[in-house]
């Protein structure tokens, strides 16, 4: 019999392994074509829905082991998640053209929107979505995988995303670093 949580666990450990080989080569795309490829687009979407159910499984398999799920915790917990995902929702809507989600086209330096307030929505909001999960369910190995994602996706973007798009935007994205914050701007 397969325990689910070695598994869920095993696989995350792999995902995010092979997030370095993917920064590396997302890295050389840009530079190479000044966007993803398809296949690293894929891939890309690949680790993050990945991550994404392998989060809201572990939320489900491991609840209550860092607390019983009450009232108090479900329901602000699953307010938070679909805060998450009504910022992934403005995000792309913003995007106008969904190539640009997985960075398949990068012509035009998105700042209006719910890009007015972050830089990066799809990642804050899919954060949210875990840490809402996690704080619903009590699993203290989904708050793992909150700060395993947190952590992958803050080296992606300030090694790889930032960089790139200074490159290709020169001082129009230096200024709009300068008034959005990587995440939330109030």
């Amino acid at each position: 019999m397969i325990h689910a949580e070695p598994l869920l666990i095993g696989l995350m450990l792999l995902n995010g392994c092979l997030s370095i080989p993917f920064g590396i080569f997302a890295k050389r795309s840009f530079a190479k074509h000044g966007n993803l490829t398809p296949f690293l687009a894929a891939w890309s979407g690949v680790a993050m829905h990945g991550h994404a159910l392998m989060t809201f499984a572990m939320a489900w398999i491991n609840k209550g082991t860092l607390y019983t799920p009450q009232y108090w915790t479900v329901l602000p917990g699953l307010l938070v998640l679909g805060a998450g995902a009504y910022i992934i929702y403005l995000g792309r809507k913003a995007y106008g053209d969904q190539s640009r989600v997985y960075g398949l086209k990068e012509d035009t330096l998105i700042t209006h929107g719910i890009y007015t307030r972050s830089r990066n929505p799809q990642y804050f909001g899919y954060g949210l979505m875990f840490l809402g999960a996690a704080v619903a369910s009590g699993s203290i190995l989904a708050f793992v995988f909150v700060a395993v994602f947190a952590l992958m996706v803050h080296v992606g973007i300030t090694k790889v995303e930032e960089p790139h798009l200074a490159q290709v935007f020169g001082q129009s994205y230096l200024d709009y670093k300068k008034i959005v914050g990587r995440y939330f701007t109030l």
